[in-house]
């Protein structure tokens, strides 16, 4: 079978923006650790925000790939999708899984009471499940979002090849998780409140929104025209940029993800497939940040947590915009390293299993 390369320019910078913003505001999040006060009071609202970042483009990137999938062959290979997740995502996954373990035991970082419990939410990616029990360990609380991911990844590929309505399917995915998650909240909040949290935390329906806008992009659907449109991107990045250095939309916590992550929907669509983009994120740096984003997501917190160790145990006194670079440095020096010696040749095995081929600026598959 003919292999296309597909190519979508300035992800690598949206995967940077997302991580970066994420390890900065667990930084903050953290700073106690160190002795030291909060910077940023909206730190934790634009962590959270940003991993809806992430969760709209690999909606967008998966189910673009699906579509041409199902367009070319006519199906959907199930086994070389899930291998590719699997080697794509499981060798840093498990990796921080034991280095937590291992620092564990040594004293270097905090634990749990129910640690074998948590840890089996951990290895069977149920990441998410760990922590709305509260069972989540310190060093790898990230990896929740990786799990929502993997389950998302369970169910999809099956949804796309049994779908042929996808403008009304993903849309109604998307609106029918804003309603699921509004009606348990004045439902369910009062008897059931881990359901409401479950729901919040379980966010597949950003996912799907990511979805309809690779259907959008695949189909050419009129409705581009108008998201494309300059006033539509500035408003966009504006919302982007407010959040960053004010703080994130807040109308209702439990709308919050997606009224959002439609404006990061907006900016995506822009940057990767509009030639009239106002802002290009294509240039060395945003490729470079964005090919090492999943080591720095993955990293930043257990290097947070080891640098206090270290910190506290030499009586170092160091101010905040300090202990900021220092943790900065060593997670992309660390990601850098983990992406070209440890996830480089997992990632040459991937491409056995693609049915499109990739480039050497970015890998086809999220």
């Amino acid at each position: 079978m003919e292999s296309k390369t597909i190519y979508f320019k300035g992800l690598n910078g949206i995967r940077a923006i997302a991580a970066i913003l994420v390890m900065v505001c667990h930084i903050d999040q953290q700073i106690e650790l160190f002795f030291l006060p909060h910077k940023n009071i909206h730190a934790t609202g634009m962590a959270v925000r940003a991993v809806d970042m992430f969760f709209v483009l690999s909606g967008f990137l998966i189910t673009y790939l699906l579509l041409f999938e199902k367009n070319k062959t006519g199906t959907i290979n199930f086994k070389k999708f899930y291998i590719r997740r699997l080697l794509r995502i499981w060798p840093v996954y498990y990796l921080c899984i034991v280095i937590t373990v291992i620092l564990i035991y040594f004293n270097i970082v905090p634990s749990v009471n129910n640690l074998t419990t948590s840890l089996l939410f951990y290895i069977f990616l149920m990441a998410n499940i760990s922590y709305l029990l509260r069972i989540n360990l310190p060093t790898i609380t990230p990896l929740w979002s990786v799990g929502v991911e993997e389950q998302f990844y369970l169910i999809w590929p099956y949804i796309v090849k049994k779908t042929k309505k996808y403008f009304l399917f993903f849309g109604a995915f998307f609106v029918l998780g804003c309603a699921l998650r509004i009606g348990a909240r004045y439902t369910l909040n009062e008897l059931v409140p881990v359901v409401v949290e479950f729901l919040y935390s379980f966010r597949i329906n950003i996912m799907a929104l990511g979805a309809f806008g690779a259907y959008l992009v695949y189909s050419n659907h009129n409705i581009l025209t108008i998201i494309f449109r300059r006033e539509v991107q500035l408003i966009a990045w504006a919302v982007l940029l407010f959040s960053i250095i004010y703080q994130p939309i807040h109308i209702r916590t439990y709308v919050d993800s997606e009224i959002n992550s439609i404006f990061y929907l907006i900016i995506i669509l822009n940057v990767a497939c509009n030639p009239k983009t106002i802002f290009s994120l294509e240039n060395k740096v945003f490729n470079f940040f964005g090919r090492i984003s999943y080591g720095i997501y993955m990293y930043h917190m257990i290097i947070i947590y080891v640098f206090s160790h270290i910190y506290i145990a030499t009586n170092m006194v160091l101010n905040y915009y300090a202990i900021v670079f220092v943790i900065v440095f060593v997670t992309v020096v660390s990601a850098y390293m983990s992406y070209v010696y440890f996830e480089t040749p997992f990632l040459r095995m991937k491409k056995k299993f693609m049915i499109v081929k990739s480039t050497n600026k970015q890998n086809s598959d999220v």
